[in-house]
């Protein structure tokens, strides 16, 4: 999978080169067109605001400079936009979509009302993954991994179809802990008040939701992180461990993986399938030089948006091997968080 995506990367790359005789250039195609940014979730958050970060990168960089407009399409968790980029947009490099995190480990763990196949979509660059962690107040029960299979720990969460409910849950089936889950939070800011006053230890988030929602618990050591959720350890979070190291067992690594591909996957810009090479190796190619570049990087500060990009083949990559998560290791999954497909 990720050849033929280089391939057809490469074949793109020349094709901006040297366009056949007669065809429409990169350039002439973008000229005076308006491009959509699809975001599968309403406005206001970060998918809206990497998603303009998205607008602003091609509207500098890519050939002919085209007006890019954003379209809100909350539902379904993002299933809504991953389903109208894979059947109903033109697939013609017109319409991007800051798709949302968890599209691929929906495809697999919920696929009843999923209409795209989320290997086929072009990935045209990440802007950050989104490091998560399991975090507890630093007088609870138990402050480690270690300690949560020895003592019961309560931790909040949204519901079971959230990560906060699932990653837990699935690391007292397999590793023994003994986490007592109490779902039906609204959000962080009612889990944030419940820990204070006593009703839970902890929660899940993103690194990111613990330092701006409550930055003094992180400056004061309040919070102690047992475990975290993504590619690579956050960097000033470098003695907790990830989920997919709590385990040697390669088939429990990959249930791990599967359930951290959200924040694996962080914060990303994509197309339609069927794009054509020689736009898809120019929405990449604008991609790799709008996140370098200093008015970009700067506009990011001010919205307080991490960058740590990766390139669009790079992210393809990720994709494919959340996707070849083979079929017995996603039903264990299944069947251990007793989820309905």
């Amino acid at each position: 999978m990720t050849l033929l995506r280089n391939t057809a990367l490469l074949a793109g790359t020349f094709g901006l080169l040297a366009a056949p005789a007669g065809a429409e250039s990169v350039k002439e195609f973008y000229t005076g067109k308006q491009m959509t940014i699809v975001v599968g979730n309403a406005e206001g958050g970060t998918y809206d605001y990497y998603g303009r970060l998205g607008a602003m990168i091609m509207e500098k960089f890519l050939p002919g400079n085209p007006k890019v407009v954003m379209q809100y399409m909350p539902g379904a968790g993002g299933t809504k936009a991953a389903n109208y980029m894979a059947q109903i947009a033109p697939k013609d490099g017109s319409v991007l979509s800051s798709m949302h995190a968890s599209a691929v480990q929906a495809q697999l763990l919920r696929p009843t009302g999923i209409r795209y196949d989320s290997s086929k979509f072009l990935y045209i660059g990440q802007f950050t993954p989104l490091t998560s962690a399991l975090g507890v107040w630093h007088t609870a029960p138990a402050t480690d991994v270690a300690g949560a299979k020895e003592k019961q720990v309560v931790m909040g969460a949204t519901g079971k179809g959230s990560y906060q409910y699932q990653l837990p849950a699935l690391m007292n089936e397999l590793l023994g802990t003994k986490f007592k889950l109490i779902p039906g939070y609204k959000g962080i800011r009612s889990q944030n008040l419940a820990i204070e006053r006593g009703e839970i230890h902890g929660r899940g988030g993103t690194i990111v939701s613990w330092v701006v929602s409550r930055p003094d618990w992180i400056k004061e050591g309040k919070i102690k992180f047992l475990v975290q959720v993504g590619s690579k350890r956050d960097k000033a979070f470098p003695d907790v461990p990830l989920a997919t190291e709590l385990t040697d067992n390669p088939d429990e690594k990959k249930m791990f993986q599967l359930l951290s591909s959200g924040s694996i996957l962080g914060r990303l810009l994509i197309g339609t399938p069927d794009t054509p090479a020689d736009r898809a190796a120019a929405l990449r190619a604008a991609f790799d030089k709008g996140v370098k570049d200093p008015e970009v990087q700067a506009d990011a500060k001010k919205r307080k948006l991490t960058l740590d990009p990766a390139t669009g083949p790079e992210l393809a990559a990720l994709v494919d091997d959340i996707v070849a998560t083979p079929k017995p290791t996603v039903d264990k999954v299944v069947k251990l968080l007793g989820l309905k497909r």
